[in-house]
């Protein structure tokens, strides 16, 4: 999904009112959509939403949204409803007799389980302060104690150039209404905006004037992009993956990676070195274990002993837990393997000690975190000090290939092609074995047919959904069920 200027925003919303689209069908779908963003965020950890109401179509936003909610809630109306006109009049008129209303804002105070709804500021902020009487507002936030939902923007943000003023609302989750906005990204953007979900609004982004040269990938695009097997599938039509992964100290990266690609193939072989650690393997994975090279690493020779393997397999996973002493040679019959290839961690390592040994596959899928990242752009002569949008752009055109740089907004970028920065995912994910996981994702998508651009992306999404369903009790083990349970929702 591209992201816009607060000016091609407004063109869009013409556009659509031009085209016999009301203005307040489009702040009935908002606030609707935001309400059930709400019930979905809140569920099982707050209980009463708390909005915050300013003036103009925010305002209407958030009457339809407390009107619509199915949780209790009380809206604080910063400036009188019955002064609102246009669409946000029409949405106290529809939605009024419903709201929970406090108007003594001065004796409010919050309770255990609420969650603020900021709805005080729009995209149409700008300047270096709040005006009374919504600065008692942005005031009174800052007692949420971080607990807080922005609607479309934190209020006190700037939508274009992400600048933010003394007391700006901090967001665990921003609802972009429409398509988000540059200033998100930009400057305090991140840090303040914290998750972004973007609601539809059924506006047309087809022709809208890309405000900044990456894409945002949204629930939306994942759900156009998933493929559902046709009902003649079989096993062998579904995808076959060859796991190449582990070593006699880390098999668990070898068990992690393939089963999260049973999950998203119809057969996974795995060959792994001989480990005296016990580890549970899925009933459904066929393996083989081959006895250790030097420092306990799979045999140089892995891929050549499973050549019968190898040739059954559509794509290929390799270097999860291959541990610090895996032979270049390991490497090289990797980068032959005929099919897509998805490459991770110490596989990474080893191709930035050895970057004569690349092949510049533009089949080829990279996953480093920021450190692997960093060794290869040394490796390869990339200018690591980049922006990250631009210094993952630039690894990817250096190398021929997709990657996947992981982290808070992971980017997947491939040449030609605009960064995508991915929207889902958070701290819940900075577990051990999480990184396994994703790359047993994206190598499943790619032995069903998906294109490495596609699919990296589309792995990175479902992949951060899961996390995001799974909270911080969440181990990487749980990860290849709920990531294939966020797919089935999508389709």
């Amino acid at each position: 999904m591209k992201i816009v200027s607060v000016g091609t925003m407004r063109a869009l919303e013409r556009a659509a009112v031009n085209s016999g689209v009301s203005e307040y069908r489009l702040m009935r779908r908002a606030g609707i959509g935001a309400a059930a963003a709400l019930e979905r965020f809140a569920k099982g950890r707050f209980r009463r939403v708390v909005f915050f109401c300013g003036s103009g179509n925010n305002a209407g936003d958030a009457v339809v949204a407390a009107g619509s909610l199915g949780l209790p809630h009380v809206l604080l109306p910063f400036r009188p409803l019955e002064e609102l006109r246009g669409a946000a009049a029409d949405a106290v008129r529809e939605f009024g007799s419903r709201l929970d209303v406090r108007t003594d804002i001065d004796a409010f105070d919050f309770e255990p389980g609420d969650l603020a709804a900021d709805a005080l500021l729009g995209t149409g902020f700008s300047g270096s302060s709040v005006r009374a009487p919504l600065d008692r507002g942005l005031a009174l936030l800052g007692r949420a104690g971080g607990r807080v939902v922005a609607f479309d923007l934190p209020s006190g943000l700037d939508a274009d150039s992400g600048e933010a003023v003394p007391g700006t609302v901090k967001a665990l989750l921003t609802l972009a209404f429409g398509a988000p906005k540059q200033g998100m990204f930009r400057r305090e953007g991140p840090e303040l905006c914290g998750r972004i979900e973007v609601i539809p609004i059924g506006l047309d982004l087809n022709d809208a004037e890309r405000a900044l040269d990456y894409d945002f990938y949204t629930r939306s695009d994942a759900a156009d992009a998933l493929k559902r097997p046709p009902l003649t599938a079989h096993k062998n039509t579904r995808g076959r993956v060859l796991v190449l992964c582990g070593s006699a100290d880390y098999p668990g990266a070898a068990v992690l990676a393939s089963s999260a690609a049973l999950r998203f193939a119809g057969l996974v072989r795995s060959v792994m070195a001989e480990s005296g650690l016990s580890f549970r393997l899925p009933a459904a994975l066929i393996r083989r274990c081959l006895p250790p090279g030097p420092g306990g690493s799979l045999p140089p020779d892995a891929l050549k002993r499973c050549a019968d393997f190898a040739s059954v397999s559509d794509a290929l996973c390799a270097g999860c837990g291959w541990g610090s002493a895996p032979s270049p040679e390991l490497l090289k019959e990797v980068l032959a393997f005929p099919g897509p290839v998805v490459l991770d961690a110490d596989g990474l390592n080893l191709l930035a000690r050895h970057p004569e040994l690349w092949s510049f596959r533009s089949d080829a899928v990279l996953t480093p975190h920021p450190g692997e990242a960093a060794r290869l752009a040394a490796a390869f002569g990339v200018d690591g000090a980049l922006p990250r949008e631009r210094f993952a752009a630039a690894l990817a055109e250096k190398l021929g290939a997709t990657v996947v740089l992981k982290g808070f907004h992971t980017c997947v970028a491939a040449p030609g092609r605009p960064v995508s920065v991915n929207s889902s995912g958070g701290p819940e994910l900075a577990v051990a074995g999480s990184g396994d996981v994703l790359a047993g994702i994206i190598t499943g998508l790619l032995a069903g047919g998906d294109a490495p651009f596609d699919g990296a992306r589309l792995g990175v999404f479902l992949h951060g959904l899961a996390g995001d369903e799974g909270g911080f009790s969440l181990i990487a083990d749980e990860l290849p069920l709920l990531a294939a349970k966020c797919r089935d929702h999508l389709w």
